[in-house]
């Protein structure tokens, strides 16, 4: 028992000889390092915060390049369309110039009776007499409409070319500063979400990884604007109004036996045509061919003129213009049509199908409007439809370290130089994303014919979507300002 209670007083006076003072290095040391692990720790998320959040501005700004890009693209199909439907317009205007003075050449004919309304009735029926007689009603009005549709068309052809052409190479030729300014208003705003110094706010580099914009449209004019003029050819083909007007009507009555298959004919002709590129024609006659016959030259068709108009809006001075052709009388009381004719033209007045004397007349007295034809106009590159893959660019979206909420830098949490400086070291100190975008053409809907439609700057299909990055431009990224392998790209 003795022995037991002296055991316990030696343990007892062991404790008291202990170093005091050790258990407490100890427990700094393990304090310090919690602290350094909890700077770590502190770093680690808020990099990984930092990235998710440099990664949403770089995908917002590159999204919004795309986007910009597709309005741009949209808003030059619907002015390409704009100025298809402007030139449908004064293909019309044309042509109501050419039918106002054909009614008042018609109704003036059909007061002086050359030929008379009742011959005209009696051969072809009553209808087309009254058609003849009516014409006198507007014989006197074509001076008022001719200058209410030239200040028609002028006002279309100064839209055309002041406004809409302008503004299509505006257009064209800002468009990659229209895309970079929109980028960038984004990267502002989420850097001023995220309360970002402005001396530190996230970057843009000035040269794209990747990007097809640079020569994907083009501006075309000059002979070049054929391709526009056979799309407004295809246009005015849908209007009724600008059809040939192209009828023939027969006499039932025998005329000659000479020729015993032939009739008298009434005919009407009509026609509005875009030449080249630069001027809209309408020309309108109506025609009464006579059967006649002699020995010295059979059967053959005397033409007495009804109603004539030729119309021409030039994108060249008259003077330019080449010659109006024949030079053709008022009329032959001093010589017979058929001999004038024969010496004079190579009309054919035994087969033709035409009123060459009435639009003899018409080129006489053509309406003139000055016009500066077809204007220019903006479409994708040969390469670009072919390709058919639209507008795609990569873009590299870099912070640098002093910009980052991590202990030293941006963060509230300071810590000064020595051991316990948590601050992250970035490969080439900065922090870097890369997002990739693109604008493609694709409709909403499929064609119900079920064709494929390709690309084009006459379709407002323009949409915008982000893509993935390829590795290629991973890699380019991180060779930018020194960025390692590491966190950067």
């Amino acid at each position: 028992m003795m022995a037991r209670v002296h055991g316990v007083r030696l343990a007892r006076e062991r404790l008291r000889r202990w170093p005091s003072g050790q258990a407490l290095v100890l427990a700094l040391f393990l304090l310090v390092a919690g602290v350094a692990a909890l700077l770590r720790l502190f770093d680690t998320g808020q990099l990984v915060h930092e990235r998710a959040r440099l990664t949403q501005a770089a995908d917002a700004a590159a999204y919004s390049g795309a986007l910009a890009v597709a309005r741009a693209l949209n808003l030059q199909a619907y002015a390409n369309r704009t100025q298809i439907a402007h030139q449908v317009a004064m293909a019309h205007l044309v042509t109501l110039a050419s039918a106002s003075r054909f009614v008042a050449t018609e109704g003036t004919r059909a007061s002086l009776g050359n030929p008379p309304a009742s011959v005209i009735g009696l051969l072809f029926g009553p209808q087309h007499g009254a058609a003849y007689l009516a014409a006198r009603a507007g014989a006197g009005m074509d001076a008022v409409a001719q200058q209410g549709l030239r200040a028609a068309f002028d006002a279309h052809d100064r839209l055309v070319h002041e406004v809409l052409w302008r503004t299509q190479q505006a257009v064209a030729a800002t468009l990659p500063a229209t895309r970079w300014a929109a980028m960038q208003a984004v990267l502002q705003a989420n850097d001023a979400l995220g309360a970002t110094p402005a001396a530190d706010a996230a970057q843009l580099d000035p040269v794209f990884l990747a990007d097809t914009l640079p020569g994907f449209i083009g501006v075309y004019a000059g002979a070049s604007r054929a391709r526009l003029a056979g799309l407004v050819r295809e246009a005015t083909a849908h209007y009724g109004f600008l059809d040939p007007r192209n009828h023939t009507a027969r006499n039932a009555w025998l005329v000659s036996p000479r020729c015993p298959w032939r009739r008298h004919e009434l005919r009407r002709r009509g026609e509005t045509a875009l030449e080249g590129n630069d001027t809209w024609t309408s020309t309108d006659t109506q025609s009464y061919h006579a059967l006649r016959s002699n020995r010295w030259i059979g059967c053959y068709f005397r033409e007495y003129p009804m109603g004539w108009a030729d119309a021409a809006a030039q994108g060249r001075p008259p003077a330019e213009e080449t010659s109006a052709g024949v030079d053709a009388p008022a009329d032959f009381s001093a010589e017979d049509f058929w001999r004038w004719a024969q010496a004079n033209t190579d009309w054919d007045i035994f087969n033709g199908t035409s009123n060459p004397l009435a639009h003899a007349y018409a080129r006489a007295s053509r309406i003139r409007w000055q016009s500066r034809g077809l204007p220019g106009f903006v479409d994708i590159s040969t390469r670009a439809a072919q390709d058919a893959s639209g507008v795609r660019f990569a873009v590299r979206v870099w912070r640098g370290a002093g910009g980052l909420a991590v202990t030293g830098a941006a963060s509230q949490v300071r810590v000064g130089p020595g051991p316990l400086r948590g601050n992250a070291r970035l490969p080439g100190d900065a922090l870097a994303v890369v997002s990739a975008a693109q604008t493609f053409f694709e409709r909403p809907q499929p064609r119900q014919d079920g064709a494929e439609e390709r690309p084009s700057l006459y379709q407002p299909y323009w949409q915008a979507r982000r893509v993935s990055v390829t590795a290629q431009e991973r890699a380019l990224a991180r060779e930018r300002q020194g960025l390692g392998a590491g966190r950067g790209a």
